[in-house]
């Protein structure tokens, strides 16, 4: 007689994690299982965590705009704009201390607690200097290169300057100043001066090097020798800047470039 055996089924295994298998294997209850613990994060620790470069993109640019803010609020207005246009090339130091010069003898024209004087220097040559320089430099043996298209770019300025610039009291190659003569943008000395002093050219300029003003004021000898000062009129842009504003602004010019011609050299 065939035996009946009673097949019992072994429960299903629990599934577990391979740590808990583990931790059994070693004896530990799940209950010795150290718990791990979460520190809660901060509002600014998870923004900073998220927006940190976009954040860092936006303050430099905030401090680019202040920075440009600031600067542009402590610039000067000028009291009086000058121009030179010539052969002559100014560094920014020797610029500086021409201002500085003029500004020795002119007075707060505006007002504004500052004097302030803009010299807007444009470095031109004529074809006849252009040839000069070329030959003396062959004849001393050095390659010397022009760039005709700076020079164009130069001569392009000075017209604009001319046409629309601020510049009222010039210092000028003798071709720069035939031009503005030539087209009447020129006061005559006799409209600004008591007299026509005797070191003058003609009619509307003096040679820049003669004045007693230039003698003392050596900062000035960077312009070259035969460079004329005179004095523009009202440009004809003016009625697009305001009349009675351009007006004023040139009687500030008409005062300095006085001062300048009846400058005499301190005892």
């Amino acid at each position: 007689m065939e035996e009946k055996r009673e097949t019992v089924t072994a429960p299903e295994e629990e599934l577990t994690s391979a740590s808990a298998r583990i931790m059994r294997g070693l004896g530990l209850d799940k209950k010795t299982e150290p718990e791990i613990e979460v520190e809660p994060v901060g509002f600014f620790e998870n923004y900073w965590y998220h927006h940190k470069w976009k954040t860092i993109i936006i303050g430099v640019a905030l401090l680019i705009v202040m920075i440009c803010t600031v600067q542009m609020c402590a610039k000067e207005t000028p009291d009086v704009y000058l121009m030179y246009a010539g052969p002559g090339f100014l560094t920014a130091n020797e610029a500086r201390e021409v201002q500085n010069s003029f500004r020795q003898i002119m007075e707060d024209y505006n007002e504004d607690g500052e004097k302030g004087v803009l010299l807007t220097s444009i470095n031109y040559l004529t074809q006849e200097q252009i040839d000069e320089k070329l030959a003396i430099a062959e004849k001393e043996g050095v390659d010397l290169i022009i760039d005709y298209g700076g020079n164009n770019d130069a001569y392009e300025r000075f017209s604009l300057e001319v046409l629309a610039g601020e510049s009222v009291i010039c210092i000028l190659d003798p071709s720069f100043y035939a031009q503005l003569k030539a087209s009447n943008g020129l006061m005559e000395l006799q409209e600004v001066l008591d007299e026509v002093p005797p070191e003058a050219v003609d009619a509307c300029g003096v040679r820049f090097r003669d004045t007693e003003f230039s003698r003392f004021f050596t900062a000035t000898h960077v312009f070259p020798e035969d460079s004329i000062l005179c004095i523009r009129r009202v440009s004809v842009m003016s009625a697009f800047k305001g009349q009675a504003k351009t007006e004023r602004a040139h009687a500030y010019h008409t005062e300095l470039f006085r001062a300048v011609m009846e400058f005499s050299m301190p005892e």
